[in-house]
């Protein structure tokens, strides 16, 4: 009898699940997420910039509901304006001073060397700062459709610019450059790039291919897969195969710390098949662009502008931290008094300061300038009620932990409530370096037109994963003009750049100054010539969704036991390719969706679009493919 085993051994799978139906998404209610009326390859509204959805684009009047919405980080404002729009009375609580959580950006006035002609002047609000530099990826089909849809534009990004460069401290430089070929030969191309990283040898080329195909047959919708991926690190799931060497560690690394700030160690076999998945997807999927800077001003204050202007309310200094239940419905989220110890709180976490607690130029939680902690107000300090009909929770993790473990009486033994209070998070520290002069950089970081290279992924360095010069200034190719990330920089003879570190943690307690100095010493490892810095700064946020094994199955479906209360967010579990900013603009719109269903309301259902999804040729690239180790198909005898 013939082999029924594919090229790497591995048994055939079921045939995938299709993962919409004609009437929404499938898996455990979601199917009243919204119609799916999307092909699936080579749609030009998809591949255009921003999708052009034309049922998406509403405004309809009041509807006598009202919601609250726990959090105004960039899922919980993006849920507002969508149920704003759709007629809900929306009301956003949001514990800091700003919106947009992880995304958020404000001026800070002391940065840079004191003698900088614009640090003088008492006219000046100060240099941008955010968490570090976000990126918008091709495949964020859905935030793009709603940015496009309330006109708010990204910036633009030459496509001849090449963001995946990686730097491997004993190996040296590999590239992905951008695809240039008509498809579907772009996607040959593509892998061509993957394949040619300096540190894999011939045999980690061979193996490299089998394992991407694993890890692209992963399908989110089936459940026992997520769970199996869950269970079982990256790094263990690598050895298992037989594929664990150093080439292939670094390749993975860089992957992994990219997007997950974690270690192939630590972090779940889940979180690579789902990054797999993104990067598997059309080439245009991988394209960057990034926010207007400063993205508060370009996107996150217009939000929370459009929900006022629609009869909704934003209120800042707000923490939740008591629920009321009743018969099975939440009736109102309270903001507990502040105690009279705590007499501060920063503007930018909304970490409260206790009276006494020595602070020195920066919030003591994370880092910001002491100028964004301010006094608080007795209005701040009582207790406030809120009531709605509804109930949005758009809390990260820690949030989470801390609103549902505080408040577990409420919701009994419920096992949907119980794992929020032990859902994990991650420490994600960006530290920012102020040089005088120009020059360093183009050194160590060229293209083959001898352009500066925008961003290094780097592997094997102590205390960065991703490292980003903010002043770089690279001129088009075709046409006139430069591109840069930043354009408070772009006349200056400054160096600004910008080291993201992975597994903080175990630099969580060390003095900024000692961050600096371990970023530094990376940083010269790939810029000798780099001299020491004139300023900086390090963003110290404790708040991203974590990745461990395990964590998946810690995370609440949007709709919660509670028939009125919802969950959106990153750290939300959803049967959908999104991750990352598109997965908080997915959950959004689920949520509306859902509460449309739930009062009846016919009118301004959302069109929710695919993510990344593969085109023909990565589906029959990875057609067959399994994400189970040998032996460990459901059914199958387990191997002894």
């Amino acid at each position: 009898m013939a082999s029924t085993k594919d090229a790497d051994g591995q048994q055939p799978a079921p045939a995938r699940r299709k993962f919409f139906a004609k009437t929404g998404m499938v898996a455990g209610g979601f199917a009243a997420a919204g119609a799916l009326a999307i092909p699936l390859s080579g749609d030009k509204v998809l591949d255009a910039a921003y999708p052009d959805i034309k049922e998406n684009q509403v405004e309809l009047p009041a509807n006598g509901k009202s919601v609250i919405v726990i959090g105004g980080g960039l899922a919980g404002i993006q849920a507002g304006v969508e149920l704003a729009s759709r007629g809900f009375k929306v009301t956003v609580l949001e514990k800091s001073c700003t919106p947009g959580g992880k995304l958020k950006s404000w001026r800070d006035k002391h940065f840079g060397p004191k003698e900088d002609p614009d640090n003088s002047d008492p006219s000046y609000p100060g240099y941008v700062r955010e968490h570090g530099v976000h990126a918008v990826w091709g495949f964020y089909h859905n935030l793009r459709e709603f940015m496009g849809r309330y006109g708010w534009q990204l910036a633009e990004t030459p496509n001849d610019i090449s963001i995946y460069n990686f730097r491997d401290k004993t190996s040296g430089a590999s590239e992905i450059a951008p695809t240039t070929w008509p498809a579907p030969y772009d996607r040959l191309q593509l892998l061509s790039g993957f394949s040619s990283f300096a540190f894999l040898t011939a045999e980690d080329k061979r193996n490299l291919i089998f394992v991407i195909r694993r890890l692209l047959s992963y399908d989110c919708t089936d459940k026992k897969q997520t769970d199996y991926l869950d269970g079982i690190t990256f790094e263990a799931y690598l050895k298992a195969l037989g594929y664990y060497t150093p080439g292939m560690v670094s390749f993975f690394t860089a992957f992994c710390e990219l997007g997950w700030y974690e270690g192939i160690d630590k972090a779940s076999a889940l979180t690579l098949a789902k990054e797999c998945q993104l990067l598997g997807g059309t080439p245009n999927d991988l394209k960057l662009q990034f926010w207007r800077n400063p993205v508060g001003e370009s996107f996150l204050k217009p939000m929370a502008d459009y929900i006022r202007a629609h009869g909704g309310e934003v209120h800042y200094s707000t923490e939740i931290n008591g629920i009321e239940v009743k018969d099975k419905k939440v009736t109102a989220v309270r903001a507990l008094p502040v105690p009279r110890e705590a007499v501060k709180r920063c503007s930018i976490c909304g970490a409260l300061i206790l009276g006494g607690q020595e602070i020195g130029d920066e919030c003591p939680e994370c880092g910001a300038h002491a100028d964004m902690i301010l006094a608080i107000k007795d209005s701040q300090r009582a207790e406030r009620t809120f009531k709605a009909d509804y109930f949005v929770c758009a809390l990260d993790t820690p949030g989470l932990r801390n609103l549902f473990g505080k408040n577990s009486a409420a919701f009994g033994a419920e096992p949907f409530f119980q794992k929020l209070a032990a859902i994990g998070s991650k420490f994600v520290y960006v530290c920012d370096m102020w040089f005088d002069g120009r020059g360093y950089w183009e050194t160590a970081a060229v293209d083959k037109h001898h352009r500066p290279l925008p961003t290094f992924i780097t592997t094997g360095f102590e205390s960065i994963s991703v490292m980003i010069n903010r002043s770089v200034r690279i001129r088009a190719i075709e046409g006139k003009g430069q591109w840069t990330w930043s354009n408070e920089y772009i006349d200056k003879n400054v160096t600004v750049l910008e080291g993201h570190m992975p597994r903080a943690e175990a630099v969580a307690d060390m003095p900024t100054k000692e961050i600096v100095d371990l970023v530094y010493k990376d940083f010269k490892a790939l810029i000798p010539n780099l001299p020491p810095p004139k300023g900086w700064y390090v963003n110290r946020w404790r708040t991203y969704t974590g990745c461990h094994v395990g964590e998946e199955a810690k995370r609440p479906a949007v709709q919660s036991p509670i028939d009125n209360l919802l969950f959106i967010g990153d750290a939300v579990y959803i049967p959908h390719s999104c991750q990352f900013m598109e997965k908080t603009n997915v959950t959004a719109k689920v949520a509306t969706n859902l509460l449309l269903d739930k009062i009846g309301q016919k009118e301004g259902k959302i069109t929710i679009l695919p993510s990344a999804m593969q085109d023909w040729a990565m589906k029959t690239f990875s057609a067959g493919g399994s994400v189970y180790l040998p032996g460990q198909e459901p059914g199958q005898k387990q191997a002894s």
